[in-house]
């Protein structure tokens, strides 16, 4: 079967490859401020924030209303799946709460914004990254196994 045929695994794929271009553009914008390059740093962040918010509302949240709450969540809650889940989405909202909160304030304060927070930054990078490697394993557990079957 190839995903290409498969929409129950097109889609999530199309979202993790969405959440790869995103990992792209924080490397892309940590380098940028490494660089002192700080308001095109702010503006790549930015961008990262909106993109992986809109696979959040186009791709996640529908999966997880539609798929995880009924057919894990409520029926299997002591199962890995239901963990990682669960665990994934605490971590993911914080991530982007946090995220969105650092954009939002850039844009609106300026530089201003952003200086003296750089351990934040730092700590909602390990809390995205963590949730980008749950969600990774949330997908090969369901679509490597599609995939391969």
């Amino acid at each position: 079967m190839s995903f290409l045929t498969n929409p129950n695994v097109l889609i999530p794929t199309i979202g993790l490859t969405i959440q790869i271009i995103v990992l792209v553009l924080l490397v892309y914008g940590y380098w940028l401020r490494r660089k002192f390059m700080i308001p095109q740093h702010g503006r790549i962040m930015a961008w990262a924030t909106a993109l992986h918010l809109s696979t959040i509302f186009a791709i996640m949240l529908p999966s997880f209303v539609l798929v995880f709450i009924p057919e894990y969540i409520t029926s299997h809650i002591e199962g890995i799946i239901s963990l990682i889940s669960l665990v994934h989405l605490q971590f993911g909202l914080v991530a982007i709460s946090l995220g969105l909160w650092f954009a939002v304030s850039w844009r609106l304060r300026g530089l201003k914004g952003c200086f003296n927070r750089k351990k934040l930054m730092l700590i909602i990078m390990v809390l995205w990254l963590f949730t980008l490697l749950l969600g990774t394993a949330l997908y090969s557990i369901f679509y490597w196994a599609a995939l391969m079957g």
